[in-house]
């Protein structure tokens, strides 16, 4: 699953929101190491550049963006400082559909308790002897868990199950020993829940988003530490593209979606420690070259229709939308125009994701 979501490249916006969404993921880093009890070395950093690795090469620092090999500033190539592509007007080439009346697939229950199978939305702070204790908190910004599928220390779901969307309650926990915190090996803890709700996921709505069923899905989150909601806001941006009308996309556009898809590759099989040609073979694909050419055409629709909607929506990005995002410390490694592509990208997707929540 892990190897054909990295080669879904644009559709599952691996690269343009690659930033974001490694920013996003915080909070799952944390709960994987401080509830699940793995290790997480990693990723519990975040500080996860635009390729999506942790700082290019895989040894957690940006300096590794000058020793892999790779040519990072080539990402800007063919943008524009804006973010836009270069010399291109989106919305001389899309024509796009009503994109502001696209409902969400999934609805949320509020009115039954939490049983097995569920996919919950919950929040929570945990504690040691009245201290809260680092990692232990979502702080507010929710997480979902799969009951009977996400494995989290002790008994932490079972003691979930049964209670009802609204309810805020304490459970009891001990963490094993050992265990990868000295400070926390053996101690009980309590975490002070609260289940926000149920997300009421059915076989057609799971298949709209990419899984054979419901089950294959659940199975993805819990595996993953996925969010129903990021599923959601890719399922509504898909329909909108499928949506769209496409005049002829201009080969400038095309080259520049090449590159980076390119480049994109080879920073992730730079990150695992291959290659470009070994890694899209592993996936399946004959070459690279073969690879590449497989998804430029669509790719390149799909970011003509979010640079379409920028421009419709009158965004644009400047220095405090960067800072805002906190991708400063990468521009000078990709170049503004590329980070500004990001954070423009990731703006459009704020947009749907309003929208739908």
């Amino acid at each position: 699953m892990k190897i054909k979501r990295l080669f879904c490249l644009f559709l599952a916006l691996c690269v343009i929101f690659a930033l974001a969404s490694c920013q996003k993921g915080g909070f799952t880093d944390k709960l994987d190491q401080v509830v699940n009890g793995s290790d997480g070395e990693e990723n519990s950093d975040n500080d996860n550049g635009p390729d999506g690795s942790d700082g290019t090469d895989g040894s957690g620092d940006t300096d590794g963006a000058e020793t892999s090999g790779i040519d990072y500033a080539a990402y800007s190539d063919g943008l524009a400082e804006g973010g836009f592509f270069e010399g291109v007007t989106a919305l001389d080439i899309v024509t796009l559909p009503d994109y502001r009346s696209v409902e969400p697939p999934v609805e949320k229950i509020y009115d039954r308790p939490v049983a097995d199978g569920d996919i919950i939305n919950i929040d929570y702070v945990g504690s040691v002897d009245g201290v809260e204790f680092d990692g232990g908190s979502t702080q507010g910004m929710g997480s979902d868990i799969v009951v009977g599928k996400t494995s989290f220390i002790d008994d932490f779901i079972e003691q979930i199950k049964g209670h009802a969307p609204g309810e805020v309650f304490d459970i009891e926990v001990t963490f094993p020993d050992p265990y990868q915190s000295a400070d926390l090996a053996g101690k009980d803890a309590v975490f002070n829940i609260t289940v926000n709700y149920i997300w009421d996921v059915d076989d057609e709505n799971a298949v709209g988003m990419g899984f054979e069923d419901a089950d294959e899905m659940g199975t993805y989150i819990a595996s993953d530490y996925a969010s129903v909601a990021d599923l959601e806001i890719d399922s509504v941006m898909n329909s909108v593209y499928y949506a769209c009308s496409f005049g002829e996309v201009p080969e400038s556009v095309k080259n520049t979606v090449a590159n980076l898809i390119t480049l994109d590759v080879q920073s992730q099989a730079a990150y695992y420690g291959t290659d470009a040609e070994t890694l899209v073979t592993a996936s399946g694909y004959d070459s690279l070259a073969g690879y590449v050419a497989s998804m430029v055409e669509d790719q390149s629709r799909y970011s003509l229709m979010i640079q379409a909607i920028a421009e419709t929506e009158g965004i644009q990005v400047n220095t405090d939308a960067v800072s805002q995002a906190g991708f400063d410390v990468y521009l000078d490694i990709y170049g503004a125009p590329y980070i500004h592509f990001t954070v423009l990208n990731s703006q459009v997707r704020d947009l749907f994701t309003d929208q739908i929540a």
